[in-house]
């Protein structure tokens, strides 16, 4: 009997990842989560791209650099989107002046966000044309490469674990959480056909994912308002509003380790 894995398409899979990234760009413009649900459709194809490398590396380097530009052809509408969303977020979870502080700091970004001009649609379609183009001579992919590109999948995201796990520079962290995120949607895509596929251990991925997004969220806030203070009205609610976020990110941060810990238990 054939294994999944011998069934699966990976040409077809990204070709479907394009698709719904094509479909979401139409309203992108002025929809911010058709936005962001067009950048996840490109990082799943780019997660997904990652597996097969093992037998078209060239190709899978090119389609990884135009789907780069793709995104960040959208990056800076999606960001600020992200950062008054996470500001909001924040503010629900706080009371009195750090409550009013971080509000102001969601307002003023989502001001920011509205004003910004809109996002170079036409640049990120042209990228998903290519991206279109280069699936066509996609080559196909054995069982054995998917499952040793999976297993690459997944040493990288240990690798970034292990220089992730306490780290104090947040490129690190984010370096962790995008091959966390690589593994996750790797997993997702390739279902059965990911070697040793563990439901339990996907679920835990997916929670990981989703904390070191939260981090990483509140450490371009901090970021953000470092530069400009006046974000939150006044020095003193500048100040108010770091506190809350410094506190905020330090739980995360060992909530993310704990869980890191966790799901990397065990491999080598």
């Amino acid at each position: 009997m054939r294994s999944p894995a011998a069934n699966f398409d990976i040409r077809a899979a990204l070709g479907a990842e394009i698709k719904a990234a094509n479909a979401a760009l139409v309203t992108a413009a002025h929809d911010p989560h058709a936005l962001h649900q067009c950048r996840v459709r490109l990082k799943r194809a780019r997660a997904l791209a990652r597996v097969s490398a093992v037998c078209a590396p060239g190709l899978t380097s090119v389609f990884l650099g135009a789907a780069r530009d793709a995104m960040r052809a959208l990056s800076k509408a999606r960001d600020l989107a992200a950062l008054a969303q996470a500001a909001e977020r924040l503010s629900l979870q706080h009371r009195g002046a750090a409550k009013t502080a971080l509000g102001a700091v969601a307002a003023a970004l989502e001001r920011e966000r509205a004003a910004a001009p809109a996002p170079d649609t036409a640049a990120a379609r042209a990228s998903l044309r290519d991206l279109g183009a280069l699936i066509q001579v996609w080559p196909d992919v054995s069982e054995r490469q998917i499952d040793k590109g999976a297993r690459l999948v997944k040493r990288r995201a240990l690798r970034a674990y292990r220089q992730g796990y306490a780290a104090r520079d947040p490129e690190h962290r984010h370096t962790w959480r995008k091959r966390e995120k690589d593994r996750l949607y790797a997993v997702e895509i390739l279902g059965a056909a990911w070697p040793k596929a563990c439901k339990r251990r996907r679920k835990s991925s997916a929670r990981l994912s989703e904390v070191l997004g939260r981090e990483r969220d509140v450490l371009l806030l901090r970021a953000r308002l470092a530069a400009d203070p006046g974000l939150a009205g006044d020095f003193n609610a500048a100040a108010r509003a770091m506190r809350a976020l410094e506190h905020r990110q330090a739980k995360l941060a060992k909530r993310a380790n704990r869980l890191g810990a966790r799901l990397h238990r065990n491999e080598t």
